[in-house]
């Protein structure tokens, strides 16, 4: 039991309260401060005899705290004490959401410690759940005693809440909303020491507006105001959004302050994860799949265009280009599979098959399975001197300055490899090394542009994240004719212009996002890795409104590795042949 005569006091924090002055000095800051109020609730509920569990009760029911969480089983595994965990969340209300949070918490684990405000070594009641720390000031009397008592409680399989921030949010000006302080990178470095998981929370909640209007008069008001608004928090909804469990050994990046604010980050998307969907589309009847085309014709078709159009060869598998009015049979089978892949990716028109005209004016590059009489894969290439208007001319108006228009390009599209062979290595290193024989073939064709699909399997926000790191100059001569849309997210802004993330990073978000965990699409990373330049972002409305991402690749420009691993011994010659011009 506590003393019930234990009064809370501004007074608590001084060594010694003696004297007259100093006494009505006192007085009067925790009668300004809302200290006095606080303690007469304090008294009348009978907070200080309360055990740690029955004070945060009381606490809520006494504010009529309105809590919602989505923690559940998620939480109880998490919180087995297999291994030492550390949640990290942001801090908007300043000293209630700790409370709260903590409330939540030992409803699956009693092995809970909060790294806290010392303001908070007010409620003695919950001292045993509190590491107190002064975060305003990093070098205060006790600091080390906390870190170390952190370490301590981790080496014991124990979890530990921070707030990296170290105190209340507040509004921001340039993000023109209000979030925390940056994140001290020190939970990163406790979890790489102690091997701990990283569990990021959201905490939905704001204090008054009076709070964030003082808050940006003075910076100080913001920490003597907590306490008024504690009172005030009547009522208040507190949501709670839990992320995936990290292991700080797969972070990207090495750079402690980039990890922080990555993972800052990611807390912040919480709330908005799931929450945006695709426009539900009217649902036509899927028809039946065509009838899938004769193996002995394909492979007729083959060997009539095989002398002058294999372009490399894999086992029993032969790598082709040819226009389509070369091989009809196979460009009917090359359709029907087009559309069945695109089914297992909510792409597919629902027609027998995917098609349209341009696949009698494209050239068609394709594997070609000898023994078992199959195509494996295609891609679909425009050559922009020979063909016009192009397929793209649907989703972007495309200015005269477009590269398109201003040399010889191939116009790359409609790829898939059929489902058996989707994880396989060699089917899309064979179309890619295929594409490198063709300009090898024809140097002529030195860009490729072309749209990466995003499937509608991947959420609106994952290709927002796309469109903002990868789309990095949008080019005024490709404009979107259907442009895809999504909230503005300031924090994410800040993220990318601070910190100018790679690729590796944005592909770590997407799969902390996604629930089947997936990362980014592989023709993405496949045309990054030739020195991609992404221009835009479009739906096509031709291809059930699935997002599409514009890019070129330069080839010339491409490092030499790659040019050697696709273009084969060609490449020299190639380099060559695009100084020449």
């Amino acid at each position: 039991m506590n003393d019930s005569t234990e009064q809370l006091s501004i007074g608590q924090f001084f060594a010694s309260a003696q004297g007259r002055s100093k006494k009505l000095l006192i007085q009067l800051l925790d009668k300004l401060l809302g200290i006095k109020k606080l303690n007469q609730l304090y008294q009348q509920h009978g907070f200080a005899q309360l055990s740690g569990p029955d004070f945060l009760q009381a606490f809520v029911e006494l504010f009529k705290l309105k809590i919602s969480d989505n923690f559940g089983e998620n939480v109880r595994e998490l919180t087995n004490g297999n291994r030492p965990l550390i949640i990290v969340a942001n801090h908007p209300l300043g000293g209630v959401d700790g409370v709260v949070l903590l409330k939540q918490l030992l409803q699956y684990s009693a092995n809970v410690k909060v790294l806290a405000n010392v303001g908070l070594s007010l409620f003695k009641p919950l001292h045993q759940y509190f590491i107190f720390t002064n975060p305003l000031k990093a070098g205060a009397r006790g600091n080390v005693t906390s870190l170390r008592q952190c370490e301590q409680h981790l080496v014991k399989h124990g979890i530990l809440v921070v707030f990296p921030a170290g105190r209340v949010s507040y509004y921001q000006a340039d993000k023109t909303g209000i979030y925390d302080h940056p994140w001290n990178r020190s939970f990163v470095k406790l979890a790489q020491k102690h091997n701990a998981d990283i569990l990021p929370v959201h905490i939905q909640a704001s204090n008054r507006k009076r709070f964030y209007f003082f808050g940006r008069v003075y910076f100080r008001f913001r920490l003597l105001m907590l306490v008024r608004e504690m009172l005030a928090s009547k009522d208040k909804q507190i949501t709670m959004t839990i992320g995936n469990q990290l292991d700080v050994a797969n972070l990207p990046s090495s750079n402690l302050d980039q990890q922080s604010a990555l993972i800052k980050l990611l807390t912040y998307l919480q709330p908005h994860i799931g929450q945006q969907t695709w426009p539900q589309q009217a649902q036509a009847e899927q028809q039946a799949l065509a009838p899938a085309s004769d193996g002995d014709t394909m492979a007729s078709e083959v060997a009539t265009i095989a002398k002058h159009q294999v372009l490399l060869s894999y086992k029993n598998w032969l790598v082709l280009h040819a226009h389509g009015g070369q091989i009809p049979t196979c460009v009917a089978e090359i359709r029907r599979l087009r559309e069945k892949t695109f089914r297992d990716w909510q792409e597919g028109s629902g027609q027998p098959e995917d098609g349209d005209d341009f696949d009698f004016s494209y050239q068609h590059l394709f594997i070609f399975d000898q023994q078992k009489q199959q195509i494996i894969g295609a891609y679909r290439m425009g050559q922009t001197d020979r063909v016009s208007p192009t397929y793209l001319t649907q989703m972007f108006d495309f200015s005269t300055t477009f590269v398109g228009k201003q040399s010889p390009c191939l116009e790359m599209g409609r790829s898939f490899i059929v489902s058996e062979y989707q994880r396989s290595h060699h089917a899309l290193l064979l179309l890619f090394k295929g594409i490198g024989r063709f300009v090898c073939k024809y140097p002529q064709y030195q860009t490729l542009y072309g749209t990466v699909s995003l499937s509608r399997c991947y959420s609106p926000l994952s290709v927002y994240l796309i469109e903002q790191f990868l789309v990095k100059q949008p080019d005024n001569s490709a404009l979107a004719k259907s442009k895809f849309t999504h909230p503005q997210l300031p924090l994410l802004t800040a993220f990318i212009e601070q910190y100018k993330p790679d690729i590796a990073t944005l592909d770590w978000l997407i799969q902390q996002i996604e629930p089947d965990k997936k990362g980014l699409p592989v023709l993405v990373k496949q045309y990054h890795q030739l020195g991609a330049q992404f221009i835009s972002l479009a739906i096509d409305s031709q291809f059930a409104q699935t997002p599409g991402l514009l890019l070129k690749v330069h080839l010339p420009a491409t490092e030499q590795k790659w040019l050697k691993l696709y273009l084969g011994q060609g490449w020299q010659n190639y380099l060559n042949s695009a100084v020449n011009d």
